[in-house]
């Protein structure tokens, strides 16, 4: 498998049914990369849509589909070797891979393997909290338990993958609760891990073999893999910022694992949230848990691997120090699918803004054509 991989930090977010080379504006067209596909939406609101990533300085890549079909594109920017990215490029997606460990998480439970009301006790016995959460504790961010990543230095992670995992559960079994579990919301990367850990245990497949298995290979994920795999000898293209230098300690073996370790590119990420939402990863009851069974706790309406985001949508935005970020969004009921990624390093509150601005223009276009 070769996986073309770029530079990159924040994302953004997009949405519905758009695009035409020949509608693009001037801004648009100087924009270098930028691809529009189909006649959807009028010319001006294709301009809309460019002007708003153009006008952030949004650089990296956009794709929505609507019905199975490409509706948008947009592509911006270099890779390391300051080539013109292309769609298929791939790039690390931060947290949204934590829908991917729930997902495994709630395959299993729809095999019988275990149910998300199992104490931890059963699967971490030396955990002196286990007994008081679940495994749904974790899948919704009300365990309490701290994040790992603030526990330990990533720059002092090895290449041993066990060594790395066993320094992190001690870190986390050793650290005092925020709070009691279920009381409250905290996002917190040590849940997802955890996870990751319990899903080994219970198919007693290595973690990302079993992500391998049931995902990546049936939906022929052909440009999607993991960020301990690059390395400057192997066929991953890693593209590093232009002014940092890349944060080697978040790829170690282990270290992200169930929690942000997956890369991809736009076709596989569409591929998955169709096959997810579909009923083809987990069951259509598994996935409806996944998406609102929500933490109550949580403002932002944290379920199992997804936040509840603007005009009914579901999805996660993630990012990877110092370079990538990644969001995904999935809304059924408009068969709406968009997946972005960036290599700007704009941050995180940068990302969150980007749908509800995106898709103000598609509602506008809309109510325009319905009066």
């Amino acid at each position: 498998m070769k996986i073309t991989i770029t530079r990159s930090i924040c994302i953004i977010l997009c949405l519905i049914f758009i695009t035409s080379v020949s509608g693009c504006t001037d801004r648009a067209k100087e924009l270098q990369g930028t691809e529009n596909t189909s006649e959807t939406l009028s010319a001006d609101t294709i301009a809309q849509l460019d002007a708003v990533l153009s006008d952030n300085n949004f650089k990296g890549i956009v794709q929505i589909t609507k019905g199975g079909n490409t509706i948008y594109r947009f592509v911006n920017g270099n890779d390391d070797n300051n080539k013109p990215l292309t769609i298929d490029a791939s790039m690390p997606i931060g947290s949204v891979s934590k829908q991917f460990c729930a997902a495994c998480i709630m395959l299993l439970c729809d095999q019988n393997k275990f149910s998300i009301d199992d104490t931890l006790e059963k699967y971490f016995p030396e955990y002196q909290y286990g007994k008081k959460m679940t495994i749904k504790n974790l899948l919704n961010m009300s365990s309490g338990i701290r994040d790992y990543l603030k526990l330990v230095d990533p720059s002092t992670m090895g290449a041993n993958e066990e060594e790395n995992v066993n320094i992190i559960k001690k870190a986390i079994f050793n650290e005092a609760l925020c709070f009691e579990p279920g009381d409250d919301y905290a996002y917190s990367n040590s849940n997802y891990f955890l996870l990751a850990e319990i899903v080994e245990q219970v198919s007693g497949v290595p973690y990302h073999e079993y992500l391998r298995k049931n995902f990546f290979e049936p939906f022929e994920m052909t440009h999607t893999g993991f960020t301990d795999e690059i390395t400057e000898d192997n066929a991953w293209n890693f593209a590093l910022s232009e002014t940092e230098s890349t944060q080697e300690g978040f790829y170690s073996p282990g270290l992200t694992k169930g929690a942000g370790d997956i890369i991809s590119n736009a076709e596989d990420m569409d591929k998955w949230m169709r096959g997810l939402s579909g009923g083809k990863a987990v069951s259509s009851d598994a996935f409806r848990q996944m998406t609102q069974d929500a933490n109550p706790e949580s403002a932002e309406e944290y379920c199992y691997g997804f936040w509840h985001m603007p005009y009914g949508g579901v999805g996660h935005v993630g990012q990877i120090p110092p370079h990538f970020g990644a969001v995904d969004y999935i809304n059924t009921d408009r068969d709406v699918y968009l997946f972005a990624v960036s290599n700007t390093g704009r941050g995180m509150s940068y990302v969150q803004e980007i749908p509800k601005a995106l898709l103000r223009v598609i509602s506008e276009e809309a109510a325009t054509s319905v009066s």
